[in-house]
């Protein structure tokens, strides 16, 4: 009887320890469409051939990392593995703004991009206010970081 009792407690534990897991999915990623995400993949990987809407790419929301539903806002997307930076697009009213700098190496550069496009973007006076906030953020994150540039 106690092992009965005992093989249904470490059962119930495993299926809450499983459940648990599957929540904080670290690979869980925005899944954009085919069309903007190849754009995205030709800026990771401008040198390489065969590019297609399948090669690998990590695409978050940059206001809200657990929101992964494609919409009007700010997401940050790099490339697989560790040399690869983050950089930043704005996707509002179906037009796609990515940038050229990466926060890392140019965060001056990232925030005049940030400007040019508020206006080609439309932003409304919230949007440009919380876009600024996680570009502030993602600055912050980014100071400091290489990503293998130093290693000749």
């Amino acid at each position: 009887m106690k092992s009965i009792f005992l093989s249904f407690v470490l059962l119930s534990f495993s299926i809450g320890v499983f459940a648990q897991k599957k929540k904080a999915d670290p690979f869980r990623i925005v899944n954009v469409p085919d069309s903007l995400r190849l754009q995205l993949v030709k800026k990771t990987y401008p040198n390489s051939k065969d590019l297609t809407s399948k090669t690998g790419l990590y695409i978050l929301n940059l206001t809200n990392s657990k929101d992964f539903i494609f919409k009007d806002g700010i997401y940050y997307y790099k490339g697989f593995g560790p040399h690869f930076p983050r950089r930043i697009f704005i996707f509002n009213k179906g037009v796609l703004c990515i940038f050229d700098n990466v926060g890392a190496f140019n965060p001056k550069g990232v925030l005049q991009e940030y400007l040019e496009s508020i206006k080609k973007l439309d932003l409304t006076d919230k949007q440009t206010v919380k876009y600024l906030k996680a570009i502030s953020e993602y600055l912050e994150q980014e100071s400091g970081n290489t990503y293998g540039k130093e290693i000749k």
